[in-house]
């Protein structure tokens, strides 16, 4: 089965070309994160927090985030913790090992699901690694979320989640044609008042304040 993380990734990937690239990853795990509160995996609290269920994550992915919010919550002696913290430990922090750990088993998953291939390309520094998009399950993947987000009926949970990330990143509206936007319009602003949508939301506010941050901290130690 692919998952809202995996097609999403997808999208992404036909303008970011890697999994790795900044703004990308942190709304891999923010969609990794409502995923698994979707799953029953783990639970958003009104205070932004995360707090995890007994539920373990199916997807290899997940369950290495799962693990690293559970250390987080350990150490802190708490029962919950920050989305902000969960941001900070896996992407900010002083080693890229969780977030690699995390992607990596993403990619894996995108592999086994046919949606990417890898290629090793030979350069000046050595062979690189090259993310290629199998064009067809992207075209599927395309097609169904215009279908819809088109029709007029109930919009399911994971369209909700892909389609509020989609447009978090921009990538949403321009996949419609001129026509098409007044409609994209309307089903965006039903989007928004969605308990799904909202949590997509908060998180890419907090997604904000940490790059602003981080920014402001690299800026400070070269002056």
């Amino acid at each position: 089965m692919i998952t809202i993380t995996e097609k999403y990734a997808l999208c992404m990937l036909k303008e970011k070309k890697s999994l790795y690239a900044e703004e990308l990853k942190t709304h891999l795990i923010v969609s990794m994160i409502v995923e698994m509160m979707l799953n029953d995996n783990l639970e958003i609290t009104s205070q932004n927090n995360v707090k995890l269920k007994v539920n373990i994550p199916r997807e290899e992915y997940n369950i290495k985030l799962y693990e690293i919010i559970k250390k987080l919550i350990t150490d802190s002696k708490k029962e919950q913790v920050s989305m902000k913290n969960i941001l900070n430990y896996t992407i900010y922090g002083f080693t890229t090992k969780n977030i690699r750990e995390i992607v990596e088993a993403l990619k894996q998953k995108m592999i086994e699901d046919n949606l990417i291939a890898i290629e090793n390309k030979k350069g000046f520094l050595g062979t690189k690694e090259a993310i290629i998009v199998q064009e067809d399950k992207f075209t599927n993947i395309i097609e169904e979320i215009r279908a819809e987000i088109l029709e007029k009926g109930k919009l399911t949970e994971d369209s909700i989640l892909l389609a509020s990330l989609l447009n978090s990143t921009n990538f949403l509206k321009n996949s419609f044609i001129k026509y098409e936007r007044e409609t994209l319009n309307k089903r965006l602003k039903e989007i928004e008042t969605t308990k799904i949508a909202k949590k997509v939301k908060i998180a890419k506010q907090i997604i904000d304040d940490t790059a602003i941050m981080i920014t402001a901290i690299i800026t400070s130690t070269m002056n």
